[in-house]
């Protein structure tokens, strides 16, 4: 990350199960995740604070109208 951080995620090819990971390391800055993101529990993770790195794992079936959001790591240093 460099400072506050806002990612967009593009529409994938319907009728496909697509997914990704992202390695986030903080710098103290905040993360502003796609409206489209359904995280477990609701709320979306705390950006990790600097230093540290989370591992994040986003998942959809529908085309990306809908992600699934899920925290893998938190705070590795």
């Amino acid at each position: 990350m460099t400072g506050t951080t806002t990612f967009t995620f593009t529409s994938v090819g319907s009728g496909w199960s697509e997914g990704f990971i992202i390695e986030l390391t903080g710098n103290g800055g905040t993360v502003t995740w796609p409206s489209s993101v359904d995280w477990p529990g609701g709320p979306a993770p705390d950006a990790p604070a600097s230093g540290e790195t989370d591992i994040l794992v986003f998942w959809t079936r529908d085309g990306g109208t809908t992600w699934y959001g899920a925290l893998a790591i938190d705070a590795a240093a």
